[in-house]
């Protein structure tokens, strides 16, 4: 089977689509897959659609039904190769709603096949577009442990630190600025406590104001951009992994990796976050500040509290979210498409 995926980003792995594709790349090679990769990141649609011309691969993949799917749709239309889309989450909750909606529902209706992370995605994009309903299937995603480069980055950390790691591109959507208000009264309450924020700026205005505003919250840090070979270390070192997010797109890289490593989670309540979070048995979620600063002070001071939510998510991602699971669930749609079974 030849597959040509097209992502919106590939290099470096610090994004969650990019971790995504490379992590689905790898496997599907490795399940008998000849695979290459296209980035908007790295090329213009127009070069994407004349590579992925010349290979004349027998299905498209693309990732993000605005941004992939866009050029998925119109090498479709040219070359009649059938495409299929993943949705990542802010098409999902976004381009669906805003003044993108009309060419994201042109794309999800040609697609042959449309891919969610989790049934609340498939429920939410299908009760946009039932005409999707049937040809929409869901596969969770896998996971593996970032690299752990333990030499990162020491001098960063003082002995004795309770940290609240938050791992997050600064965008708006990730809401990372709402834990500081919260994580600066449990601060009074236990001056050790630190949050530690690592993602590439991914919104400049965004990332201006958020900076800013940690600067009046100094047991605050952004780490900056961490890659993926090195981020382990900073999961092994947290206490407690948050994430913030207003949306997700069924399942968000950070909360699987921190899983992974057996670490305790505290999110928001959002559908994304329900999809891997269940409450007191994965990890803990919140609906407001209240609530994030009680369960967070739990957390803190109650160690046997945070291991047995780690290990129950670490045994979850184990049984659940294998690599090699998704990549063959990815295989077999590709083989439906390419057969005619899903197209339409």
């Amino acid at each position: 089977m030849k597959v040509d995926l097209i992502t919106p980003y590939h290099h470096p792995p610090v994004r969650g689509n990019a971790v995504t594709v490379q992590r689905i790349g790898r496997h599907l090679i490795a399940a008998g897959c000849t695979v290459t990769v296209h980035s908007l990141s790295e090329f213009s649609a127009e070069e994407i659609s004349r590579r992925v011309r010349d290979r004349a691969p027998d299905v498209i993949h693309a990732f993000h039904a605005h941004l992939g799917g866009r050029v998925a749709r119109e090498i479709a239309r040219v070359t009649g190769i059938p495409y299929i889309v993943t949705l990542t989450g802010s098409d999902a909750y976004e381009a669906l709603e805003d003044d993108r909606h009309e060419e994201t529902r042109q794309v999800l209706l040609h697609a042959a096949a449309v891919v969610a992370f989790h049934k609340c995605v498939k429920c939410r994009v299908t009760d946009h577009l039932p005409a999707v309903a049937e040809k929409t299937v869901v596969i969770p995603q896998g996971v593996e442990l970032p690299g752990e480069d333990f030499s990162w980055g020491h001098e960063r950390f003082e002995a004795g630190e309770r940290v609240f790691f938050l791992p997050a591109g600064l965008r708006p959507v990730k809401n990372i600025g709402f834990a500081l208000a919260p994580l600066a009264e449990l601060h009074r309450e236990e001056p050790s406590v630190r949050l530690l924020v690592a993602g590439p700026v991914i919104d400049e205005a965004y990332g201006a104001r958020l900076l800013g505003e940690m600067e009046s919250y100094p047991f605050a840090r952004y780490l900056g951009e961490v890659g993926w070979h090195a981020i382990g270390a900073l999961y092994r070192r947290a206490d407690v992994v948050l994430n913030t997010s207003l949306s997700e797109g069924g399942m968000a890289n950070s909360v699987l990796e921190a899983m992974a490593f057996g670490r305790p989670v505290l999110a928001s309540d959002i559908e994304g976050n329900r999809s891997l979070v269940k409450e007191g048995k994965t990890g803990l979620l919140f609906r407001d500040e209240g609530e994030f600063l009680e369960k967070a002070r739990a957390l803190l001071r109650d160690r046997d509290l945070r291991q047995q939510l780690g290990d129950r998510a670490r045994q979850v991602v184990r049984e659940c979210y294998s690599p090699e699971r998704e990549a063959a669930e990815y295989r077999d749609v590709y083989g439906r498409v390419a057969g005619g079974a899903l197209r339409g």
